[in-house]
């Protein structure tokens, strides 16, 4: 179902696509995220990718019309970003974040990711924004039919490489010295950091692209797309972050070793054991140097 706040945004924006998709240099526009996927709210940004058969120039990346501002965000590209305002000016109009990329440059990237096993978080997010995409206008729309036909398929070697790079979660044993240091800031941290991992694992286990904490900013609908997950995730992620640090802790330690579970049966090239030891390490506090 489309909620009412991506039909909206999907009017919008349509201009912007239709004024990229006339820029001479631009081989397709692409609608991507909530808005594409159907399921943005009231606080959510509009994602817009272009992609270019050469770099754009500043003038063109600064004179898209019918905007009330556009603030380029980086000049060291590929990828070039840019913030557009609809309808008032930052920070009150309707944010669209806009991609601008290198054709080739998807090209490589997603030989690194799907030939090689290349567990990169940004171009896992690439992936991720290709397969959400509709709306593909421009000269070459093809190009994003054809990169959605090949991330369609989620390599085996990736999941392989994905769950053994995040699956090999250190220092648990932190939280507890910073939990008795007081320090709550840091303790959420590292919660972060273990839970960022664990997540990764299971997406790469379920054959789906993940790679950076917001791809997990809705977790009621993460879970249904994670069939192969230890169960009522949704629910045990947040007390991991309500509840207090010993429970929170408790949580997350339960949760990573039944996803370890679940990983020595569905990937048994992985070597969990190894996992299980690094994450089971631990650095007991001294007392005295007796």
């Amino acid at each position: 179902m489309v909620t009412d706040a991506a039909r909206w945004r999907r009017r919008t924006v349509r201009p912007v696509l239709d004024w990229y998709a006339a820029v001479e240099g631009v081989d397709a526009v692409m609608l991507g995220g909530s808005t594409a996927r159907g399921d943005a709210d009231r606080w959510s940004d509009v994602e817009v990718g272009v992609f270019w058969r050469r770099p754009p120039t500043p003038a063109e990346r600064l004179a898209v019309a019918g905007v009330a501002e556009v603030r380029v965000v980086n000049v060291d590209g590929p990828p070039w970003d840019d913030h557009l305002y609809l309808g008032a000016p930052r920070p009150d109009g309707l944010m669209v974040e806009v991609a601008h990329t290198l054709t080739q440059t998807v090209e490589n990237a997603l030989d690194d990711l799907l030939v090689a096993g290349t567990p990169d978080g940004q171009v896992m997010q690439l992936a991720l924004g290709i397969l959400d995409g509709r709306e593909v206008i421009g000269p070459r729309a093809e190009l994003v039919a054809r990169w959605q036909e090949r991330v369609a398929t989620y390599p085996r070697g990736l999941a392989l490489a994905v769950v053994r790079y995040n699956g090999n979660i250190e220092k648990f044993w932190r939280w507890q010295m910073l939990y008795e240091r007081d320090n709550p800031l840091l303790v959420a941290r590292e919660f972060v950091r273990m839970t960022n991992q664990l997540l990764n694992v299971l997406h790469a286990l379920n054959g789906r692209y993940s790679g950076h904490v917001l791809a997990f900013k809705r977790l009621d609908a993460m879970e249904r797309d994670l069939p192969l997950a230890p169960p009522s995730l949704a629910a045990r992620v947040r007390a991991v972050f309500t509840r207090p640090a010993p429970e929170g802790a408790q949580t997350l330690h339960d949760l990573i070793e039944e996803t370890y579970d679940l990983v020595e049966r569905h990937l048994p090239e992985v070597d969990v054991d190894a996992l299980r030891a690094t994450f089971r390490s631990n650095r007991k506090p001294l007392e005295s140097a007796d």
